[in-house]
């Protein structure tokens, strides 16, 4: 018998009714509607997701092993986990089903290709092999994104649902299909580090306060949010600039053998759509409402890196167009960035690629999730190679200021909640404030509404710059598979896997715990209620 929550399923025709909006953490929600799942464990054999490369390192300790088997040696999560909403032929049918998290080349697509499994960006709802045209979905059933979908994407999804199977699920522009919904279900949160690699010669020494009030000397940059985004807007190009716009609270300093702080800064950043884009411009979009001259849409070049092309379907913003933050933060428009900031895009897409060419790169910044920063082993090695507290670095993650601006003292925090040592830690995310778009209420009160709005604000009692990571998964799978082919027991079987899987990684004490230590947080209280629903509303036809 599957394991079912304390809450009981509802009939089919109340399934349709609001959520209860969450006011405070622990406000009980709506009750599941009834989905048509197999028994626990019983579904499809192999399930593979795909995605979001700032939750990839968390897939894998949620599945304990890659696509390619690789790193079987994890041997933790779903796979093989004894907690009862593991599937390791310990619980419920006793059979094994298999979640893996799919790799290309060593590593993750990104979220933008999470969105255009389920259609965004795309003509035909699937791709054409050999003549055949079969649905990326079923192949990946789901996918992780850190940038959910808004309204107009969601609409995009469901113009796929059933369209062409005669007097089924017809879609009806402007009108809500609820069976053909996509939940956006939050399964995470993590830090994005912003990395550093000096001038040559050049090595940083800083003095700061914590949130606590505890001074801390550091062998690295603490910088204020407001010369991060000068960096990125290409206001602020040197060193020497960056320091003389530090607030004296920070107390930076820069020794360098060769006139190295006069060196011009490079901004690294991701060259495809990129949910980790996403949070960290939802981060400038609170600390810079300035209107920048941006890119132009379809020719954005850097020095000798990248594609040179931004692949979006549409615009006609020519170079030297203002636009701000905000307006760049989602969708192709993520891929836009200021005319001044003369940005890097390394060739290998997803966050190890942001991460490689900072590492290589002299002078240069870039942004990425820690558990990526962590696993390249960003710091440079100390004496005996290893990493030392408080060491001085040529390369390192920098604290950044989490204080509200113009209070004293300036405080700042660290991405990790370990520092800059060498053993794993946590996101410093504990106590991220998460807020939405002016006018609504967070959390949203479902998963199959718009959760494109939330992020985390840069005032913080830890780290400011922290975001959501979500899968993506069907409401009912029979909307979006039969049309290719899929048997409606394939159908079944598929979403029974995924119900399994997102179920597992969403509990407290299944993902959440297996995250502990490993460079991520688990989810913020608020919204753990709405990811718990979410997970129990996916099936395949019946609700």
């Amino acid at each position: 018998m599957r394991f079912v929550s304390m809450r009981r399923a509802v009939p089919a025709g109340i399934a349709t009714a609001a959520v209860v909006a969450l006011g405070v953490p622990g406000v009980a929600s709506a009750k599941a509607p009834k989905t048509d799942v197999l028994e626990q464990c019983s579904g499809t054999a192999k399930v593979e997701g795909e995605g979001s490369t700032f939750q990839a390192p968390a897939d894998f300790f949620w599945t304990g092993v890659d696509s390619d088997k690789s790193n079987e040696e994890l041997k933790t999560g779903f796979n093989f986990s004894t907690y009862k909403l593991a599937c390791s032929g310990k619980q419920g049918s006793g059979a094994k089903p298999e979640v893996y998290y799919n790799q290309e080349n060593g590593f993750n697509r990104g979220s933008g290709s999470c969105l255009k499994t389920w259609g965004n960006g795309v003509g035909t709802f699937g791709e054409n092999k050999g003549g055949e045209v079969y649905p990326r979905l079923k192949k990946f059933p789901f996918c992780a994104t850190d940038e959910a979908p808004n309204e107009a994407v969601k609409k995009e999804f469901e113009k796929f649902a059933g369209a062409g199977v005669e007097g089924k699920y017809e879609y009806e522009p402007g009108k809500s299909q609820e069976g053909a919904a996509i939940e956006s279900i939050p399964v995470a949160q993590g830090s994005e580090a912003i990395v550093v690699h000096l001038p040559k010669g050049c090595l940083a020494t800083s003095e700061i306060v914590t949130s606590k009030g505890k001074k801390e000397k550091l062998g690295r940059l603490a910088l204020d949010q407001d010369v991060v985004a000068g960096i990125y807007e290409g206001t602020i190009k040197t060193w020497t600039e960056a320091l003389a716009a530090q607030g004296s609270d920070g107390n930076d300093t820069l020794t360098c053998k060769s006139g190295g702080e006069n060196d011009t800064i490079r901004p690294v950043v991701r060259e495809d759509k990129s949910g980790t884009t996403h949070i960290f411009k939802s981060f400038l979009e609170q600390v810079s409402k300035a209107k920048i001259p941006m890119e132009e849409f379809k020719e954005v070049k850097a020095e000798g890196v990248g594609t040179g092309e931004v692949p979006c379907t549409s615009g006609e913003l020519g170079e030297g167009a203002e636009k701000t933050w905000e307006n760049v933060a989602e969708g192709c428009e993520n891929q836009r960035w200021p005319l001044e900031a003369k940005v890097l895009r390394p060739k290998e897409q997803g966050n190890p690629g942001v991460v490689k060419k900072v590492n290589e790169t002299e002078s240069s910044v870039g942004y990425a999730d820690l558990a990526v920063a962590q696993e390249y082993k960003f710091f440079n090695p100390g004496e005996g190679g290893e990493k030392k507290k408080g060491e001085q670095h040529e390369k390192f993650w920098a604290v950044v200021q989490n204080s509200k601006p113009g209070s004293s003292p300036v405080t700042f925090e660290d991405p990790s909640t370990d520092g800059d040592g060498e053993k794993e830690g946590n996101s410093n995310c504990k106590e991220s404030k998460y807020i939405s778009a002016p006018g609504t209420t967070f959390p949203p009160s479902s998963t199959r509404l718009d959760w494109s709005k939330v992020k985390a604000s840069n005032v913080s009692e830890t780290y400011p710059i922290c975001g959501v990571t979500y899968v993506l998964a069907a409401r009912q799978y029979w909307y979006f598979l039969e049309k290719y082919g899929v048997s409606e027991e394939e159908s079944k079987k598929i979403a029974t896997t995924v119900h399994d899987f997102v179920q597992y990684v969403v509990a407290k004490a299944g993902g959440g715990k297996v995250l502990k230590g490993h460079d991520y947080e688990a989810l913020p209280s608020s919204v753990v209620k709405e990811a718990e629903l979410g997970a129990e509303e996916i099936g395949s036809k019946e609700g």
